[in-house]
């Protein structure tokens, strides 16, 4: 007889409505009626599934496969039977066989891409959602999930336009905006990811999460007035929101408002204790502001909430150099170097570490990653580089790469480079160089930091010491080999003879965009020991930064400026120079200065933080750069008043009967 579709409507219905006994009750009829249609084996065996009956399912829609086996719709639901049973490897051969037969079928892709992901299978989920998409492309659902999903296997820029498409269909959904947003950031695209997030909270003014992850966009971008705004935004949204204290307080850091951000720290730590990122920026700021046994502690209690983090062993290792502890430093260097092989930073610092101590030998080959590091960022070489070996006639150029200082104190190595069978030894610097170095010899030319010749070859001036294998007793000390102008030092010699007493020239200030000037530069008011010894005129040698200084003690001390002369005609370093060979001291902070007159090879005293740059070693009083140098160190840490009270006693026993009223 012939099939009742009326009641097989009416039995369709009661399912999609959740009436699935009553349907079930219908298809029991219908297949009493029709024993071999598949059909309604195929609807008894679903609404079986509904209702929890597994063996009936199964039979019901094995039987319609035996009637009909190119039934897409029974494999199908026989998929499902097996999902629901956890038996998703069975269920997934299932619903592939349903996809041959009916490939437009949307329902089956979806079941098949549930299985794959049910069974671990995620990444072979992708292709079926990109053809489920090619089906239902407006499906925001399904995109937003594969979007998510490349984002989880960091196919970024595959998971990108799956996350743009998410915001085109639901462009009122801040959601999509966010998760687009923080897969921008993900992929390194911080204005884009910046935009959608700002479009979030556009859309959702109140989403904490959207305003502290823009402050921390903003710390990547170095706009800390920006990241401390967001942040404290997030607060105001979410008073305990430890993330954003975190982002405030590195935010504040790097303004240099230690205070606020050691609170905004502590603030984090408090609410999140074990988030270590807290008590790693809190040890960060605290030795910004040049607490470092608080930051030492700080960084310890990082460690004990996980202590295999690279960053956390580098940072004490920094803050345990500072104190003095060299060789606990390394040891927390080399830790986080067995952690991070390539972490730049760790190796540059250890190498400065064993350099200090005096180990050349070991210490030199890692300053070469220097270069790797985040304190100098890239630097390559327009030649091929010179490795150190004999040259035979060649040309080899010798390229500057940090400060004026560090010419100064490495030009000295042309003739060893000259001795290695240099045919020509070019010198690549910064042209303000040039006069003061005209005289140095075994140069053949001098070029500026951003002229090119033709050359066989380069190297970085600061690693002349690691390709000629320079150790602590061997490093070259000839001097002077930089030289005034003869004119120059006879006019400044009749100028400053008119001055009775012993002369002084002093310097105090670095320049303050170099990493790490507050702790070498010195505060002038230091040096108000030396200003009070009868018979001292002391001579300015400053130049720019620090000269407001000046003004501040030109009351009480008599300091003999030339101002705004020095220098001016003459060209950098020049009257500088002459008016060094002229007097009867130089005494200065780690500058340019210091450098200058130890390669002049006038007498200079040299004041130096508890724990110097690497050159200048630890403990001895004598210098092995320059042999007319003398170093006068700080024993406590910050301590200048000890370093020039001792100073001022043997510039006073120095001066004896040279200086006069």
């Amino acid at each position: 007889m012939p099939l009742d579709t009326e009641l097989v409507t009416a039995g369709m219905n009661l399912h999609r409505a959740g009436n699935f006994q009553q349907a079930q009750d219908i298809y029991r009829r219908l297949l009493a009626a029709e024993p071999q249609n598949a059909m309604i084996h195929n609807l008894l065996g679903a609404v079986a599934i509904n209702l929890r009956q597994w063996p009936e399912a199964q039979g019901c829609l094995e039987q319609a496969l035996r009637l009909s086996p190119t039934f897409a719709a029974a494999h199908d639901n026989l998929g499902v039977l097996l999902t629901a049973q956890n038996r998703f490897a069975e269920a997934i051969g299932f619903y592939r066989r349903a996809i041959e037969l009916e490939p437009r079928s949307v329902a089956t892709w979806r079941n098949l891409i549930g299985a794959l992901v049910r069974n671990g299978q995620k990444l072979d989920a992708v292709e079926p959602y990109r053809q489920l998409l090619q089906l239902a492309p407006d499906d925001a659902q399904a995109t937003s999930e594969l979007a998510k999903l490349l984002f989880e296997f960091r196919r970024l820029g595959e998971s990108l336009p799956y996350f743009r498409q998410v915001t085109k269909l639901k462009p009122n959904d801040p959601q999509g905006h966010f998760e687009l947003a923080d897969a921008l950031a993900q992929a390194g695209q911080p204005d884009e990811s910046i935009a959608s997030y700002l479009e979030t909270l556009r859309l959702k003014p109140e989403s904490a999460e959207a305003c502290v992850n823009l402050a921390y966009l903003y710390i990547q971008k170095k706009s800390y007035e920006e990241s401390a705004r967001w942040s404290q935004r997030a607060i105001e949204l979410r008073p305990k929101f430890a993330e954003a204290y975190l982002n405030l307080g590195c935010a504040l850091t790097k303004l240099e408002r230690y205070p606020e951000a050691i609170a905004a720290l502590e603030r984090a730590a408090e609410l999140k204790p074990r988030m270590q990122e807290s008590f790693n920026n809190l040890g960060i700021a605290l030795a910004e502001e040049g607490r470092y046994a608080a930051a030492v502690d700080t960084y310890r209690q990082s460690l004990a909430i996980r202590s295999e983090n690279p960053d956390a062993l580098y940072n004490l290792g920094i803050a345990l150099l500072k104190q003095g502890d060299a060789r606990e430093a390394l040891e927390h260097f080399d830790r986080a170097i067995a952690l991070r092989p390539e972490y730049a930073e760790a190796r540059h610092n250890r190498s400065a570490t064993l350099l200090l101590m005096g180990d050349f030998e070991h210490g030199l080959p890692d300053y070469e990653w220097r270069f790797r590091s985040r304190d100098f960022g890239p630097y390559r070489l327009p030649w091929k580089n010179w490795e150190g070996d004999a040259l035979e006639g060649r040309s080899v150029v010798l390229c500057a790469e940090q400060g004026l200082g560090d010419v100064l104190q490495f030009v000295r190595y042309a003739p060893l480079v000259r001795a290695r069978g240099a045919g020509r030894v070019i010198v690549q610097c910064r042209a303000a160089l040039h006069p003061i170095l005209a005289h140095t010899e075994h140069v053949d030319q001098w070029i500026s930091d951003t002229q090119t010749v033709e050359a066989d070859c380069a190297v970085p001036l600061m690693s002349l010491l690691h390709r000629l294998q320079t150790r602590e007793d061997t490093i070259p000390a000839a001097i002077p080999y930089v030289f005034a102008d003869p004119a120059l030092i006879e006019k400044w010699r009749d100028r400053l003879a008119k001055i009775d007493g012993f002369k002084v020239g002093i310097v105090w200030q670095g320049n303050p965009q170099c990493p790490g000037d507050r702790s070498r530069s010195i505060p002038l008011s230091h040096y108000a020991p030396l200003a009070k010894l009868p018979g001292v005129r002391l001579v300015n040698l400053q130049k720019g930064p620090g000269l407001d200084q000046l003004r501040e003690v030109a009351e009480p001390w008599s300091v003999i400026d030339f101002g705004e002369e020095l220098d001016a005609a003459s060209g950098p370093f020049m009257d500088t120079a002459a008016i060094m060979r002229n007097l009867d001291l130089v005494i200065t902070s780690d500058t340019a200065a210091a450098h200058l007159a130890g390669s002049l090879g006038v007498p200079v005293w040299l004041a130096l933080q508890l724990v110097p740059d690497w050159r200048w070693l630890l403990e001895r009083e004598d210098c092995p750069w320059y042999p007319t140098m003398r170093l006068f160190r700080q024993t406590q840490l910050g301590d200048w008043p000890d370093v020039f009270a001792r100073i001022a006693a043997e510039v006073e026993r120095l001066a004896g009967p040279r200086a006069s009223t």
